[in-house]
């Protein structure tokens, strides 16, 4: 599974695409710590958080005002 990449940071519309990531990341390691034959969807969890925890720094207010909660709900476990 390919992890939304957003081309423009400061375009409201595409930001949504590394709430995606977190949202898939919360999901994918629910299932993986659920489920017994699932353990490998937890790496692609890390996959889409790694890719997008580094654009919580300095963000332009598109996506700074509201991802840190997406990626904290997919840290959790």
């Amino acid at each position: 599974m390919e992890v939304g990449k957003v081309s423009d940071r400061t375009d409201g519309k595409l930001v949504h695409l590394d709430g995606l990531n977190f949202s898939r990341a919360w999901v994918l390691k629910g299932l993986s710590n659920q489920y017994k034959g699932y353990e490998h969807l937890g790496k692609i969890a890390k996959t889409h958080i790694n890719f997008s925890l580094p654009n919580l720094v300095n963000d332009s207010y598109e996506g700074g005002h509201w991802l840190g909660s997406f990626a904290i709900y997919a840290l959790l476990d």
